[in-house]
């Protein structure tokens, strides 16, 4: 939800009390064969904190990922060709966000932001250049894009909520209320959610489950629980995270599982005080859950795959590392995770970063 992701940003450039910002990680002994790995692909660092918002991959040597530079500026694009990410030409505007992106092709990549005016644009990268789509007056959480001529944007479930709008080519139409956010099987089965509800689309409405049961309780500290993600791997397997709405990211996580008939909860056994920021399919069955956890904010990586839910080494500290979110495209096991890594509560200074699994 947008609320979350921005108290996750603002909790992200608040990490202090650190020695050393980036670690690397070791290298393989000679002639051996590293196994797959997170590692650092890109940083940018600077005052004002900067940081990595949102990001969109369309192939594993294809993708796109937005910085917000802190300050009274705009926000910068970064494409990555083939291993290269390069700071490309943006239509950015002061004190604008991207606040999420989405691509089915290298060259139909979108962008949704924020704007100090509270509007939310939508523009789309064509292969050449980004042009402005659409400019609403509500808020927009995320989109989701299939083709040029059908894309999904969907808003803060917060007054006054955008909902589920889709755009079809040429008209934008209103769908449902209370969706925030989406992943797509194909253009006939997608799912969504919102608040304590899952929904699915058939190509035609929308049928709407609530999960408010597998869910904490409410007591005088936490909650509501809700929904905070969702990935759709096959139609007998769809996972969904959500977070018990504790404050200050305590969570706890919980992790749900659709397996073709009933939503159940799979994961944790133990109890994890953290909030997902996304979730998406590691290309081998399995999923990747970035968390954020605290104020300031510190994250940490963990892996679900053949029923067990493991944490996951990473080439930055869990106390120096803010995640923000995650990207992968299609037919690969090259994702992305990114937001930023601060070095001292002391400096005004940040890097952004972007973490990459695999070559």
């Amino acid at each position: 939800m947008l609320r979350v992701k921005s108290a996750v940003v603002a909790a992200a450039i608040g990490v202090g009390g650190l020695a050393a910002g980036l670690a690397a990680a070791p290298p393989a002994a000679a002639g051996a064969h590293a196994p797959a790995a997170w590692h650092i692909a890109k940083t940018v660092s600077g005052p004002n904190f900067p940081a990595f918002i949102a990001a969109a991959a369309a192939s594993g040597t294809s993708a796109w990922a937005f910085l917000e530079p802190g300050g009274n500026s705009k926000p910068r694009a970064y494409q990555l060709t083939g291993t290269t990410w390069q700071l490309r030409p943006f239509p950015g505007q002061v004190n604008e966000t991207v606040m999420a992106a989405s691509a089915s092709s290298s060259s139909n990549v979108w962008a949704f932001t924020v704007t100090e005016h509270s509007t939310s644009r939508v523009l789309r990268f064509n292969g050449h250049s980004w042009q402005q789509v659409k400019v609403f007056h509500q808020l927009i959480t995320s989109g989701l894009v299939l083709s040029p001529t059908d894309v999904w944007v969907f808003g803060e479930p917060f007054s006054p909520s955008l909902g589920a709008v889709h755009y079809n080519g040429h008209t934008w139409t209103k769908s449902a209320r209370g969706l925030v956010g989406a992943s797509a099987l194909s253009a006939h089965s997608i799912w969504a959610f919102g608040g304590s509800n899952v929904a699915h689309w058939n190509g035609s409405k929308w049928r709407t489950t609530s999960v408010a049961r597998l869910l904490p309780k409410s007591n005088q500290v936490c909650g509501p629980g809700f929904v905070a993600g969702i990935d759709a791997l096959s139609s007998r397997d769809v996972f969904a995270v959500a977070d018990g709405g504790c404050p200050d990211g305590g969570g706890p996580f919980l992790l749900l599982h659709y397996n073709g008939s009933r939503w159940s909860k799979v994961a944790p056994s133990k109890r994890i005080n953290a909030h997902p920021v996304a979730v998406i399919s590691d290309g081998m069955g399995g999923i990747w859950i970035p968390m954020v956890t605290g104020a300031p904010g510190s994250s940490f990586m963990e892996h679900y795959a053949h029923g067990t839910l493991s944490r996951v080494a990473l080439p930055i500290s869990q106390s120096h590392l803010a995640l923000v979110g995650a990207a992968i495209g299609r037919h690969t096991t090259a994702a992305i995770a990114f937001g930023l890594s601060r070095k001292s509560f002391n400096s005004n200074t940040s890097t952004a970063v972007i973490l990459r699994y695999g070559s």
